[in-house]
């Protein structure tokens, strides 16, 4: 007699959930749900405002990705989870049975309750997004207005924002950008080295920087900050922060006063065994940054872990693995982050681009053949918008060394 399939489902389909399906067996039941017919390559969003990118680009079919892993795709939203009752139902009307879950929810854009931002500032977490800013910028431009625009958030997000605006018009005299950071420095919690390096980067350009304060209001004309004043502004960016989907706490999988989901340091949730967190959604005993490297590497620790939690084996726990952080700032420069290390060059944004390339390439659907118009067509935009210019400014090395260590530490 054949033994009944167990049932696992991954409620979200970005990195951590589109992981743990590819790497759960076929002799599975797994039904992977996600609201979004697109997967989305987030850590190059900002090369749309500059057109580098184009949406075609960063994005894939999550249906036919989970159909060749062998499972299912549900495009719906999971609005009640239950996992004490093994239990899941959603927007359009339908329940699902499980015997385990794995939950890769992500993060929501986060307001911070400011007044004003959610109806007069535009958010930067999908491609979306970026068609919307870059849309925007287009029609100041062609409306003869000025630039002015307000960047909330100088972390990495708002950092490469600013990057591509560069990029695209430094040139524009009508260009003025403010950026306003809550900490002390522009990219919080890395190396002080590379607050300095930009300032100097954007010392040519009506480029200001506002650290150790926060925004109080955020109306169509501007931004008042903490201290009371007031920034003009025809376009605000807000990159400040990431907040939990409500669904973690509705399903009981945190509890007051964390927000994240509570797991152990195998991703198994504190309050359901068989509930498995993942991505930006996990509170780990041991805080992880919430970047897609750690994303993709705890959805195939939670695909390997459910398949034991449901064979009745021990789990293991995950083991983040130190790995060096990619931060494009336009065309001015890259900087590879490991620990306290950073090193710079513009010929950096090639390891990014490679990094972008081969997870493309490896999750298209389909056979090499089949797959290989849609990598040329990447690595020929690529080539031609990243790869061309940077051979062309070679002569710039004359003037000072391209490769540089800024912090040592």
């Amino acid at each position: 007699m054949t033994e009944k399939r167990k049932r696992i489902a991954i409620v979200g389909g970005n990195f951590a959930g589109l992981t743990a399906a590819i790497k759960l067996s076929r002799r599975h039941a797994v039904t992977v749900i996600d609201p979004s017919k697109h997967f989305e390559w987030m850590p190059n969003i900002h090369e749309v405002l500059s057109s580098v990118k184009t949406p075609q680009g960063l994005r894939l079919d999550r249906a036919a990705i989970v159909k060749q892993a062998g499972h299912r795709f549900l495009r719906d939203r999971v609005t009640v989870l239950q996992p004490a009752q093994c239990r899941l139902a959603t927007a359009g009307g339908r329940e699902l049975n499980f015997d385990a879950c794995i939950v890769a929810v992500g993060a929501l854009w986060n307001t911070h309750h400011v007044p004003g931002v959610a109806r007069h500032a535009m958010p930067f977490r999908s491609v979306a997004d970026g068609l919307a800013i870059k849309q925007r910028l287009h029609t100041l431009v062609q409306q003869g207005k000025p630039l002015r625009i307000v960047i909330a958030g100088g972390g990495i997000s708002g950092i490469e924002a600013l990057g591509e605006i560069l990029r695209r018009h430094r040139d524009d005299a009508n260009l003025s950008v403010e950026v306003v950071e809550a900490g002390a420095r522009l990219l919080p919690g890395m190396a002080p080295a590379l607050d300095a390096d930009l300032r100097r980067l954007c010392e040519p350009y009506a480029v200001k920087f506002r650290t150790g304060t926060t925004i109080a209001s955020v109306s169509a004309k501007g931004v008042r900050l903490a201290d009371g004043t007031r920034l003009r502004s025809e376009l605000t960016l807000w990159t400040a922060g990431l907040a939990p989907p409500a669904l973690l706490r509705e399903a009981g999988l945190s509890r007051p006063p964390q927000a994240w989901a509570d797991v152990h340091q195998t991703l198994q949730s504190r309050h359901f065994d068989n509930t498995f967190v993942v991505g930006d959604a996990a509170q780990m005993p041991r805080p992880v940054a919430k970047q897609a490297y750690n994303a993709i590497d705890m959805g195939a620790l939670a695909a390997a872990n459910v398949a034991r939690f449901l064979r009745g084996r021990a789990l293991k726990p995950f083991r983040p693995a130190p790995k060096p952080v990619l931060i494009a700032f336009g065309d001015l420069q890259t900087y590879l982050v490991a620990g306290r290390t950073v090193v710079a060059s513009k010929a950096l944004a090639g390891a990014k681009e490679g990094v972008y390339q081969v997870f493309m390439a490896q999750m298209t659907p389909g056979n090499v053949l089949t797959s290989l118009p849609a990598a040329a067509g990447r690595l020929w935009q690529s080539w031609r918008q990243l790869a061309l210019p940077q051979l062309l400014s070679l002569a710039d090395f004359r003037k000072l060394p391209d490769l540089r260590a800024i912090s040592l530490l």
